[in-house]
């Protein structure tokens, strides 16, 4: 695993007393940022909403049942004068009027209503991919802003560490100062070197302080308000780094690597939710292209109602009606509109089309320049940690030659900046391995 990656031993110092303590997980900055991204909850909405419109659409070719009804009051009915001997003056009716009772319709056409059917559901499945997607980048963006908090948070580890080391150096260089056997050059240099090291400290101390907003920001994580500037956790308790702010834990680079991992060798997915929401949203061009195409044919519509209705004429009393009925209507003249909506459909269509050829190329292009990326940073972290034991042995070797008189202070510091500078390119690295299998990940087939 050595050659894989590299991995910073966890300090078992205690917390700090009365520290404020922060600690969050991989899986909780995703689903922290799923649920609160506003992004994607209004994409994830509109996508509800094409799918309750591909529904209402498909009713359309069922037949309808309703209950109908009126009522209505006239002030003047219509009457006829007739002989005295058939009664005189008959009102036609009655003051009021009215009709209750269920209908029932069926609309049958050459096809739009299907085709309508057909766009709603193309539509429908084109959002859906469309919050896949979005779902998918939340998380890409979250994981991103996790690792970059990893790494701030290395990096105050590192420069923690570093500054012990010094320290103890320096605390040894003036004991030898004190008996004579060093000179007080090499005393105000290794104190020098404890100074630069507390800047570094206070500096990173203060990106970690950036990292964690953003972090809070993208994912949504509510971060502890703390006076003063965050530290890792694993440098509670040390005296030289002072009162923390707010003491910070996150997981270790090993466990995303493991989870990550699979999305290197899984390859490019043939079903890409950015891709597939342009492939549909094409398909739904074309079908409503076919139902403009199809409303120059007849449409016929056929109707039933059983009713009671009242008055019977110039009876007064309610009756029981039934009725049936059937339309035809056929478009003569529309001035070319049918025409201009399927051209303006099919055109849509192909820009889709294009669209979604496009978005192929472009994912093709960042899975493999991701995954090649991917690759060199595994090699590379091979020389990181070669370069980085030898750079732990130099620096071991360089103040054990100090010590004996076979070196100056420069060299012990030079050493001991290399140290460092090797380990900060090798958590950096690990940072730069994530990301791209996070990358690698949002372009493969779903593997959470």
């Amino acid at each position: 695993m050595k050659k894989i990656i590299f991995m910073a031993a966890l300090a078992a110092a205690p917390l700090a007393a009365g520290a404020a303590e922060f600690s969050v997980t991989l899986k909780d900055a995703e689903q922290s940022a799923l649920s609160t991204n506003n992004q994607y909850k209004s994409v994830k909405f509109t996508a509800e909403a094409a799918r309750a419109a591909a529904d209402a659409s498909a009713t359309l070719l069922s037949p309808r049942l309703s209950l109908e009804g009126s009522l209505r009051y006239a002030k003047v009915v219509p009457a006829i004068a007739l002989p005295p001997a058939m009664g005189g003056v008959k009102k036609l009716g009655d003051n009021w009027n009215y009709s209750i009772g269920p209908a029932a319709s069926w609309t049958l056409d050459g096809g739009t209503l299907r085709a309508g059917r057909e766009a709603a559901r193309l539509n429908a499945s084109a959002r859906s991919a469309e919050a896949e997607n979005a779902r998918r980048q939340t998380l890409l963006k979250a994981r991103v802003a996790y690792f970059g908090l990893q790494l701030a948070l290395e990096k105050v580890y590192l420069i923690g560490e570093n500054l012990q080391l010094s320290l103890a150096q320096y605390k040894d260089i003036e004991l030898s100062e004190k008996a004579g056997t060093r000179s007080r050059l090499d005393a105000i240099r290794a104190r020098q070197e404890t100074l630069a090291r507390r800047r570094d400290l206070l500096q990173a101390r203060s990106d970690l302080s950036g990292a964690l907003r953003d972090f809070g920001y993208i994912t949504g994580v509510a971060v502890p308000e703390a006076e003063g500037l965050p530290l890792d956790a694993r440098l509670a308790g040390r005296d030289y780094v002072g009162a923390p702010g707010l003491l910070v834990k996150a997981e270790p680079y090993e466990k995303s690597l493991h989870r990550l991992m699979p999305a290197a060798e899984s390859g490019l997915s043939g079903s890409l939710p950015s891709v597939t929401a342009l492939a549909e949203s094409a398909g739904a061009y074309r079908a409503a292209a076919d139902g403009y195409k199809a409303e120059r044919l007849p449409r016929l519509t056929l109707s039933a109602r059983s009713s009671i209705d009242y008055p019977n004429g110039p009876n007064l009393y309610s009756f029981l009606q039934n009725s049936a009925g059937l339309a035809l209507s056929l478009p003569l003249f529309e001035d070319g509109r049918l025409a201009d909506r399927r051209k303006e459909s099919l055109l849509n269509a192909a820009a889709a089309a294009a669209k979604r050829d496009e978005a192929i190329k472009a994912a093709g292009l960042d899975y493999n320049k991701a995954l090649d990326s991917y690759r060199a940073l595994m090699e590379e972290q091979v020389i990181n940690i070669d370069a980085l034991d030898d750079a732990a042995e130099a620096a071991k070797l360089a103040y054990e030659a100090y010590k004996a008189g076979g070196a100056t202070w420069l060299e012990v510091e030079s050493a001991n900046l290399k140290e460092l500078q090797a380990k900060t390119t090798a958590a950096a690295a690990n940072a730069e391995i994530l990301i791209k299998l996070a990358q690698l990940e949002s372009l493969s087939e779903e593997k959470l």
